[in-house]
């Protein structure tokens, strides 16, 4: 599974600008056409990472498992949906849930635009269960998303809903306990709850390598795999992961 594949002549190229004059977008918020550009640049300043290269290794690492039913367990900004929709090597159908009836209507009118309808469902979700059935999927993504659930209880909701020996992709930043407690952590931290106003973030709860893989264990994982995508600047900071592990 940490085998890249180029996928120059695979992925379609989108322009995820907002468009204009913004036919399909007609009766949002205009403000909504901003939201994506905002997460792109979050992102990069929490990981040091490219937001939409990033969820393209996501995507090849989904393609890679050759799972057909997949669970994007936060649509967001639904980028990852539509790029794993998009791939010619992917011959299935996602099942997209979030919370913000907003986002799942801009999604949905975007994959309209993009002819992509067909492969993707979006849905929507009020926490902690997925309104889907026990075993319902082969394979669970979760990209930047565990750090803001309670860990035990997100991770055997995942568990339920995927069937026997289906995998979880998580996407998150693995940093050090000592790192957390560092002043530049902190001051991140009062970064994010007083100057840019995201107590969510600010509360966020992160893991190191060693704690989120007894956290799959306890949960019912197995085969953990961890494969960083980034050195750490210093050790101060973490090392945004994708981890896949098989229930």
């Amino acid at each position: 599974m940490k085998t890249e594949h180029p996928a120059g002549n695979l992925q379609k190229k989108f322009d995820f600008s907002p468009p204009q004059p913004r036919p399909f977008m007609a009766n949002l918020p205009a403000t909504i056409d901003t939201y994506e550009e905002g997460v792109a640049r979050f992102f990069q300043w929490r990981t040091g990472l490219d937001y939409y290269h990033t969820i393209d290794q996501v995507v090849d690492f989904a393609v890679n498992t050759g799972r057909v039913k997949v669970i994007d367990l936060l649509a967001d900004t639904a980028t990852f949906a539509l790029r794993l929709a998009a791939r010619k090597a992917f011959d299935g159908r996602i099942y997209s849930f979030d919370t913000n009836v907003t986002l799942l209507e801009r999604a949905k009118q975007r994959s309209a635009h993009l002819s992509l309808q067909q492969f993707i469902e979006f849905r929507h979700l009020r926490e902690p269960q997925f309104p889907v059935a026990d075993g319902f999927g082969e394979l669970a993504v979760s990209f930047f998303d565990l750090h803001r659930h309670h860990a035990e209880q997100y991770l055997a909701e995942i568990l339920r809903i995927l069937v026997p020996d289906g995998h979880l992709i998580l996407a998150e930043l693995l940093t050090p306990k000592a790192a957390q407690r560092s002043l530049p952590w902190l001051m991140k931290k009062m970064h994010l709850r007083y100057i840019q106003k995201n107590p969510a973030e600010a509360g966020a709860v992160y893991y190191d390598q060693e704690e989120l893989i007894q956290l799959l264990f306890n949960a019912g994982f197995r085969q953990v795999i961890i494969q960083g995508l980034n050195a750490p600047e210093s050790r101060y900071a973490g090392v945004f992961s994708l981890i896949a592990a098989t229930k």
